[in-house]
């Protein structure tokens, strides 16, 4: 991977292609068009079994089938709340569930109603199972045609670099939603010299003629061209057009669920400073913190007792204790079960997961993460919370400040034992590793709610089971780092953690 001088002197990662015999993955992204399809005959199907046992029971109660669709249509009003479900495997799967099974909680409560008709648990679990196949029907019959049907033609506006870059990034995340059809320069850009295939459309002043032409629907800026001039085109030519305008920063949110850390500026941090920014962390957030911490605290102790008394096996502490960068940039101790021999060096540096100092039981508390139950403590006190962006030590983050952009930006929130860098990145390791992770912070800083973290905390348990590592790794991925150059594709990313 090389990096390309651009227009103000700055530098931009240009992504290689997939290495041989890669696959793309799914990264999910703004709403399928299978998902939405799904999402109307899921409630159809299961209110029609609704209505046909409710005539079967010969009532003529029409309470259980606006029962099942209220409950529906509850879900639905989280949707926007719960979109960053659609990124991830297990609870886009578990969203859609949600529905069905909301639908047949409200149903089997309207039997407590007089003079309403009671239904057994067959029959209720039939309702579930049509409901949530009728969902999932769009997407497994998913096919070529389907496909080419729904793309939404795309061009981006913007030297080609910048277009060939989210072509490349939309193949790597398996996103066939959009396809990036070329790019508009403007006039004074038209004989820029070429890094890329992708097709230039035209200049900025054909707006109009190339929308129509290639039948675009949507236009990708960038801050390449000056968004007044390109403001003043779309308004004389596209207005009365299907075609939509989006910011690159904003589609790279909403489709691939993080911000392009390399493409935004201050002025991106306006959104904070909007009256309807809730500065405040909310008090239910604090009680399901302390809610669940303690919860799975008092469960998990037995077990926390039996580690600790074969981590002593070595002669040192069960327990480990190291300085992290808290809320504010205020330092607290992180608890942590030892994993590493007693021997091991202090000072701060990145651990691969096959760090020769890590002992054998260390091995096995760090692959099931057992080794963090003890942070529960930290959140019980207050210096974390279950879900936010992961504390760092004082000597990566006075590095990390000076060598990724808006860095410190991540302390705004109080820290998490797991979040949506954690779920979506897994660890570190590197300056480009925190700056990839940093992408998905902000991210998270923007758009947390309650709602997201329940999303956050549900795909934390896939990660329990699986590796926590993202589909497309910062190797893969463009618009991370200004002026960093990002190892080649074929040269392989161990999966790193801070060591601890």
């Amino acid at each position: 991977m090389k990096l390309i001088p651009t227009t103000d002197g700055s530098q931009r990662h240009h992504v290689g292609t997939l290495p041989d015999g890669q696959r793309p993955h799914r990264s999910g992204g703004s709403p399928h068009t299978e998902d939405a399809v799904g999402g109307l005959l899921g409630p159809l199907t299961g209110g029609f079994v609704v209505m046909l046992l409710t005539i079967s029971t010969g009532s003529r109660s029409l309470l259980p089938f606006f029962a099942f669709l209220a409950a529906i249509a509850g879900i639905a009003t989280l949707r926007d709340s719960a979109r960053a479900a659609a990124l991830l495997p297990f609870m886009r799967l578990a969203y859609v569930a949600a529905a069905p099974l909301a639908g047949i909680t409200a149903v089997a409560l309207v039997r407590f109603f007089p003079g309403q008709p009671s239904f057994g648990p067959v029959a209720l679990a039939g309702v579930f199972v049509a409901s949530l196949a009728a969902a999932l029907a769009p997407r497994l019959l998913e096919g070529p045609s389907w496909v080419a049907a729904r793309r939404t033609r795309v061009a981006v506006i913007g030297l080609d670099r910048s277009a060939e870059s989210l072509r490349r990034e939309l193949a790597l995340a398996g996103n066939d939603d959009y396809m990036v059809v070329g790019h508009v320069v403007a006039p004074d850009d038209q004989h820029a010299p070429k890094v890329g295939s992708t097709p230039l459309l035209g200049t900025l002043d054909e707006l109009g003629d190339i929308v129509a032409r290639h039948d675009i629907r949507l236009l990708i800026h960038t801050d390449e061209v000056p968004r007044l001039q390109i403001f003043h085109e779309v308004a004389h030519s596209c207005l009365h057009t299907p075609v939509r305008l989006w910011h690159l920063s904003g589609f790279y949110e909403e489709v691939f669920g993080h911000v392009p850390l390399a493409e935004i500026n201050a002025s991106w941090f306006q959104y904070f400073m909007h009256p309807r920014y809730r500065t405040a962390e909310s008090p239910w957030k604090r009680v399901l913190d302390l809610v669940l911490a303690s919860s799975i605290g008092l469960v998990s102790l037995p077990l926390l007792l039996a580690l600790g008394l074969l981590i002593r096996r070595d002669g040192g502490p069960a327990l480990f204790k190291q300085p992290r960068v808290g809320e504010r940039g205020e330092p607290f101790t992180l608890f942590k079960l030892r994993t590493m021999r007693v021997d091991a060096a202090a000072a701060a540096q990145w651990a691969s997961l096959d760090d020769p100092r890590i002992t054998r039981i260390g091995h096995f508390l760090r692959k099931s993460h057992l080794d963090e139950l003890p942070q529960l403590w930290n959140v019980i006190r207050g210096e974390m919370s279950l879900v936010g962006p992961r504390p760092e030590q004082p000597e990566f983050v006075d590095r990390l400040e000076r060598s990724v952009p808006f860095y410190q930006r991540r302390h705004m929130v109080r820290p998490g034992i797991t979040g949506w860098a954690q779920v979506r990145c897994g660890y570190a390791g590197s300056d480009v590793g925190s700056a990839w992770k940093l992408c998905h912070d902000l991210y998270y800083l923007k758009h947390r709610s309650m709602v997201f973290d329940v999303v956050i905390l549900g795909e934390t348990f896939r990660t329990l089971f699986s590796d926590r590592r993202h589909a497309i790794e910062p190797r893969h991925t463009s618009f991370i780092l200004p002026g960093a150059d990002l190892p080649a594709d074929h040269a392989p990313i161990p999966a790193l953690r801070s060591s601890a």
